[in-house]
């Protein structure tokens, strides 16, 4: 399978401690992809050198979600220390991002999110987590992480959300108030194997098609939360 572009995401992906074996992996898989390592930056600083060469040698981007405007400046002086000087490539006003190249080469996207969009989960009147109820190709088609499919353990999902959702679900019941319709679709959705697409390669076809499970998400993104309060 030919895949033109790989994040490495968490939680934090730099907390992890074998992330030089993952990515020097990866890239033995697939020499030819963009590889992106998805971080806050707020470890770049902590970052040591068998990382550091790791990155440099196997062509890894670093996609830095900065969430507050005062940790800029220590991003970027982190990075500079870690990687060498940064040189202006792009800016673009909206979405607000700044792209970087370093003296060692590393390609380096400064997106600047300071606001938390409408997702999955929404507090409802009674300060529960909910989902919506939505038309799922509406929910589909203003969806920007569609054809951001996601590996793990094994199985390749449609989404992040069906990923993380049962383990929410299951780790924080006490806060969710989720219908039993809801919690019988999300346990309906079954990621593809390897044995299901040798068995039926056209399959691979469906990660780009709306889903049913596609309800559970906004069918807009009016909504916008600043993450931490100036």
């Amino acid at each position: 399978m030919d895949i033109d572009r790989i994040a490495l995401l968490g939680g934090e992906p730099l907390l992890y401690p074998k992330l030089s074996t993952i990515i020097t992996d990866v890239r033995s898989w697939w020499p030819a992809a963009e590889l992106e390592i998805t971080t806050n930056g707020l470890l770049i600083q902590r970052i040591k050198s068998d990382l550091c060469n790791a990155i440099v040698d196997n062509r890894i981007c670093l996609y830095v979600s900065i969430h507050k405007k005062d940790w800029v400046d220590n991003i970027k002086s982190a990075i500079a220390t870690k990687f060498g000087n940064l040189t202006l490539i792009k800016s673009s006003n909206f979405p607000l991002y700044d792209i970087y190249k370093t003296e060692l080469g590393v390609d380096v996207t400064l997106e600047y999110t300071y606001w938390f969009r409408s997702s999955a989960l929404q507090l409802n009147q009674n300060n529960k987590l909910s989902l919506h109820n939505s038309d799922p190709q509406k929910a589909h088609s203003v969806c920007d992480m569609k054809h951001s499919f996601h590996f793990w353990k094994g199985c390749l999902y449609k989404c992040g959300v069906m990923v993380t959702l049962p383990y929410m679900l299951e780790q924080k019941s006490s806060q969710c108030d989720i219908s039993d319709d809801q919690l019988q679709l999300i346990k309906q959705y079954q990621p593809l194997t390897l044995d299901s697409v040798i068995d039926n390669p056209s399959i691979i076809h469906t990660l780009y098609d709306a889903i049913e499970q596609c309800k559970l998400c906004p069918e807009n993104y009016d909504n916008y939360t600043e993450i931490f309060k100036t």
